[in-house]
C-alpha cells in the first residue's frame, strides 16, 4: 500500500457504530469533548443540525479533532454522530444512533513538500521508503488504538441506566 499525505487508519468513511435504544445525549456529547481534551486534541464542533421529523427529532453532529505529533505529522479524527427518530421521555432519549469515525495521519501537515513535482517526489520517497516502518508500526497503531478507545468511551454513555 502506498502512503499518501492522508494516511487513513480506518476506512475513508470511518468505523461505524450503530445503536437503537435509550441514551443520554448530553453525556454523550460531553464525554466526546472530554475524551479529546484529555488526549490534547484541538476539538471543534464543525456542524450541528436539528430538525423535527415525523417519528421524532433528527440530530447531526460533526466534530473535527486534530493533534500535532511533531513538525511533520498530525492525527485527525472526524466523528459524525447522527441521531434518528429521537423521542424524549422521563428525561431520557430514545432513538437510533449511527456514528462514523474516520481517522487519518496527516503527513506534511504544513504542505511544505507539496509545492512542486520534485518536492512531491521527495515526499513520496521519504514516506514510502525512509520512514514507512515508523509510520505503520508506531503512528498508525497509536491512532487506531485511540479510535478504538474513543469508541469504547462512546459505548459507555449510550445506554442510560
Amino acid at each position: 500500500m502506498i502512503i499518501d499525505q492522508k494516511d487513513y487508519v480506518t476506512p475513508k468513511n470511518g468505523l461505524v457504530l450503530r445503536y437503537k435504544g435509550t441514551f443520554d445525549f448530553k453525556k454523550l456529547y460531553n464525554s466526546s469533548k472530554e475524551w479529546f481534551d484529555k488526549l490534547n486534541y484541538d476539538f471543534n464542533e464543525k456542524e450541528y443540525n436539528e430538525k423535527p421529523v415525523a417519528a421524532g427529532t433528527e440530530f447531526k453532529l460533526v466534530f473535527e479533532a486534530k493533534r500535532d505529533i511533531n513538525e511533520f505529522i498530525s492525527f485527525q479524527i472526524s466523528p459524525t454522530l447522527h441521531f434518528f427518530d429521537v423521542k424524549k421521555s422521563d428525561g431520557k432519549n430514545y432513538g437510533k444512533i449511527k456514528i462514523k469515525i474516520p481517522a487519518y495521519i496527516l503527513l506534511d501537515k504544513e504542505n511544505k513538500w507539496q509545492s512542486n513535482p520534485f518536492k512531491k517526489f521527495l515526499f513520496f520517497f521519504y514516506c514510502n521508503f525512509t520512514i514507512r516502518k515508523e509510520i505503520e508500526n508506531v503512528y498508525e497503531d497509536k491512532l487506531y488504538s485511540e479510535v478504538l478507545d474513543f469508541i469504547n468511551t462512546l459505548k459507555k454513555f449510550i445506554r442510560v441506566r
